[in-house]
């Protein structure tokens, strides 16, 4: 039985229907709750279902609290250093000590639920479904360069980065684009106005359905994912949405940072934290398709062998089995 975190859409609900679905091959019986069900309803269903396990998708869900859940192992799934947010701190280490297990996204966030008192903890990076749609040849994509940051205003330090790289990109290569996301009812419109520079476009696309975005790649030549780890947040990041770019054949340029350095190679990859470095992969890139061709077809081959669903079913699938082995011993 999946919990997931609060929200009727977005990322985070769709990875655990999907997480949850490539378990069911594996021989799993599988069953997400509606995150509106109340918590009456959900001892109702526990009491009828009496799963094995329990993966409770973070603390976000105001009911996602392992002391509601007596006498069933929860396995406590967390991507991202929620730990770092205020509203979430406290929740988060008091569920800890209380879990069978936990499932951390990246190693700073394993080395924080060991060090709050979780006595089983694995990495699993997050796994995404290949999407079946043909990809763009890079031939026939124009310079757009795409930063696919969710809430991209908040990410003060690694909007900057991005702010000077590409007013250094523009200068050496005019007519160049750059794509941001996640535009919502209110945000302010000189966020996007002050990446302008001579030579540059600067769309921000608002959000849209997850099918939408990754189609939205299909004539993007770069894709940037700066991570700032002086930003506590940051430092909790593993992939997310570089797995976009991966699935639609585009070539990161990435930070070297968190995960970053533990997937990426030279051949798939650009991980440098030199600004310098950037603009002259990037300027480079631009100017060569068959490049850039390159480049995307090793990070997918990657992607499919290491961040595909599957991959990440099997390792879930692992530690699921293991707590339930434990727990009937």
């Amino acid at each position: 039985m999946f919990l997931p975190a609060s929200g009727p859409e977005g990322a985070a609900l769709l990875r655990i229907h999907a997480i949850a679905g490539a378990l069911r091959p594996l021989g799993w019986r599988t069953l997400v709750l509606p995150w509106r069900l109340t918590l009456a309803q959900r001892q109702r269903f526990l009491d009828r279902i009496r799963p094995d396990v329990i993966v409770m998708q973070g603390a976000r869900h105001a009911l996602n609290r392992p002391v509601l859940y007596p006498g069933v192992p929860i396995v406590f799934d967390m991507d991202d250093a929620d730990f770092h947010l205020p509203h979430l701190a406290e929740p988060v280490r008091r569920a800890m000590p209380q879990v069978a297990a936990v499932i951390a996204g990246s190693r700073y966030v394993a080395d924080w639920c060991r060090a709050a008192g979780a006595e089983q903890v694995h990495v699993v990076w997050t796994g995404s479904p290949v999407s079946a749609a043909p990809r763009v040849p890079q031939a026939l994509r124009p310079p757009v360069i795409a930063w696919a940051q969710t809430r991209p205003a908040t990410y003060l330090r690694e909007a900057a980065l991005v702010r000077r790289v590409t007013a250094a990109l523009a200068a050496r290569h005019p007519g160049i684009t750059l794509r941001l996301y996640d535009r919502q009812k209110g945000d302010d419109p000189g966020f996007a106005q002050s990446f302008a520079q001579p030579g540059l476009t600067v769309e921000w696309r608002k959000t849209c359905r997850y099918s939408d975005y990754l189609q939205s790649f299909g004539d993007v030549s770069l894709g940037f994912a700066p991570l700032c780890p002086e930003t506590p947040f940051s430092r909790g990041k593993s992939f997310g949405k570089v797995l976009a770019y991966l699935d639609r054949g585009v070539p990161v340029l990435a930070s070297d940072a968190c995960e970053h350095g533990r997937f990426f190679t030279p051949a798939t990859g650009i991980v440098s934290n030199d600004e310098a470095v950037w603009v002259e992969a990037a300027a480079r890139l631009l100017t060569r398709p068959d490049e850039r061709q390159q480049i995307a077809d090793r990070a997918f081959a990657a992607y499919a062998q290491r961040l595909s669903m599957p991959c990440a079913a099997r390792r879930v699938a692992d530690v699921l089995r293991a707590v339930i082995v434990e727990c009937q011993t």
